[in-house]
């Protein structure tokens, strides 16, 4: 019954996301200058290998909902997984083969529906998840990225610390986005 209610609360959120014709998610890798010694890279990862480093930077905090195979779904290229509800992580991509182990990481998404009665953990998914992307990364400067990233979101910039990942957020009507945009080298 409870896979039931998730795949539910996932269709929906995939019919929110398609029904807002949400296209500035993907615009955003587009308006990023290439990597250089300024915004530095990371390395080329998996979906599999970065939503196990997210598992396991969520599993530290304790408290935290995993994100599972059992509730993760495909939709536009995409990789959703329910973490709790209102709350999703989505990986997307560079080039979608259905094939999530070996896929390479465009960027990361924490999706949240406004109001919902777990807002309160975002900012702990947040932290696992830019810290997945680059465990250099520390907490003083997730809450600068971040803080940044909001007031940025205006005019469609980014916050980057140099440290091979840019961090963008888009807000809706009925659900906000941060987005962990990874920076490969060419």
């Amino acid at each position: 019954m409870k896979k039931l209610i998730w795949c539910c609360l996932l269709a929906l959120a995939c019919l929110i996301v398609v029904g807002c014709g949400n296209t500035s998610q993907n615009q955003s890798t587009e308006d990023i200058p290439a990597p250089s010694n300024e915004y530095g890279t990371v390395e080329k990862e998996s979906v599999e290998t970065l939503v196990a480093k997210f598992n396991t930077q969520v599993l530290e905090n304790g408290s935290l909902n995993p994100a599972s195979n059992d509730y993760r779904t495909t939709s536009e290229q995409r990789y959703w997984y329910g973490l709790i509800t209102g709350i999703y992580l989505i990986a997307v991509p560079e080039e979608f083969q259905n094939d999530f182990q070996n896929e390479i990481v465009d960027y990361m998404v924490l999706y949240v529906e406004k109001g919902n009665e777990n807002e309160a953990m975002v900012p702990d998914y947040l932290k696992a998840l830019i810290q997945a992307n680059n465990d250099t990364i520390t907490d003083d400067e997730v809450e600068k990225l971040l803080t940044e990233a909001k007031e940025k979101s205006s005019t469609g910039e980014t916050s980057n610390n140099g440290k091979g990942i840019s961090i963008g957020y888009i807000e809706n009507d009925d659900n906000y986005q941060y987005q962990v945009i990874r920076l490969y080298e060419k």
